[in-house]
């Protein structure tokens, strides 16, 4: 008689579908933990080039003071069809500060192209021959993903520091930082009337808009009318006085509706402190409007400020100040070259004499 074996029967293995639930749970939960951790490695190295940008344009600039006795201007006297004569700061042909630098920034090749590019040589005609403007390795910050392949536009402005700024009439005139600068409200050009009593003491009104080549006009250390400032007119102090500092060409009306750009004119060259850090502004889609009034007052046939003209981009009063996509706080770089990362939450008296190179109250690093 022969004995049965019986083997036992293999057990099939399977997830039930609680089980992949919960595994599809865990992962969902890993991922979420890891996308925030990526993103702020990211935005740091994102904020690290940036600040390597601001450092290079401050030290190009400390070169071109140290060749030509002064820091290049903000804006030429000339139009920007004006012939080139000569590189230095006596004809700059309407070329913007970062122009007159480019030499410095290894961008000779390029600088050298537009003041050869015709006879006479001029912005206009580099501009007609496609040689500007030219997306500048310098130029932008990677935090901002606007728009990085339009050559004209650029992340950093010169700081002209708590420069009085005029709203235009009409629906725009709403004067509501110049307080800050000392100046009496105007939709005015020239120099307002200085208040009295100062709203923070070490300086007195400036000309609005920028629009001067008088240096005692001139709060900070660049401005459109194309002021010359000196090392020795900072007397507050290099390591206490900006330079240069950041900006959304999207939400700033002189870069968006420009020709030229970076390379000419005033588009980066009016930076201003008496706005707060980071002041938010309503973006106007292109094409522009027909005029100021009716857009800032938002009951024009555009009708594209939501909010009114205390945050119109076409609000020229508002839109000059600095701002990024950085989290609550902006990169500046200081006349002597250093980088920092100044919060929007600093004391706006604080950030004023920062901003001015000459009140007689600098405030030292790490005191703001």
């Amino acid at each position: 008689m022969f004995q049965t074996c019986r083997f036992p029967r293999q057990r099939r293995c399977a997830f039930t579908l609680i089980e992949l639930l919960v595994v599809i749970a865990i992962i969902a939960i890993l991922i979420g933990l890891l996308v925030p951790a990526v993103q702020q490695v990211r935005e740091a190295a994102n904020r690290a080039t940036c600040q390597n940008n601001l450092k290079q344009l401050a030290l190009a600039c400390a070169t071109y003071e140290s060749e030509f006795k002064a820091f290049p201007r903000g804006n030429g006297t000339g139009s920007p069809t004006t012939a080139f004569q000569t590189a230095t700061t006596s004809s700059d042909s309407g070329a913007s500060w970062m122009f007159l630098v480019l030499r410095y920034t290894e961008q000779a090749p390029l600088y050298n192209k537009v003041i050869t590019s015709g006879s006479p040589a001029s912005l206009s005609t580099a501009l007609a021959a496609g040689i500007i403007p030219a997306v500048l390795p310098l130029g932008r910050c990677p935090s901002d993903g606007w728009q990085l392949d339009i050559g004209k536009y650029c992340n950093y402005v010169g700081s002209s520091g708590p420069q009085c700024n005029s709203p235009p009439a009409g629906g725009c005139n709403t004067p509501i930082f110049q307080q800050y600068c000392n100046g009496v409200n105007t939709t005015a050009s020239g120099v307002p009337a200085t208040l009295s009593p100062l709203t923070y003491p070490g300086y007195t009104a400036s000309a609005s808009w920028g629009d001067t080549k008088k240096t005692a006009d001139l709060r900070g250390m660049f401005c459109r009318g194309g002021a010359r400032v000196r090392m020795i007119d900072v007397s507050d102090g290099t390591s206490n006085t900006i330079l240069l500092g950041e900006m959304l060409p999207q939400y700033s009306e002189f870069q968006r509706y420009t020709t030229y750009g970076w390379v000419g004119g005033n588009d980066i060259s009016q930076g201003q402190t008496i706005q707060f850090i980071n002041w938010p502004i309503d973006e106007v889609p292109l094409p522009g409007p027909a005029n100021y009034a009716a857009d800032c007052s938002n009951t024009g046939t555009y009708n594209q400020c939501p909010n009114g003209p205390t945050h119109c981009m076409w609000n020229w009063h508002v839109t000059w100040g600095f701002r990024s996509r950085h989290v609550n706080g902006v990169n500046f770089a200081f006349v002597d070259g250093s980088v920092h990362f100044i919060s929007q939450s600093i004391d706006h008296q604080t950030y004023q004499y920062l901003g001015c190179r000459n009140d007689g109250q600098p405030i030292k690093a790490g005191n703001w």
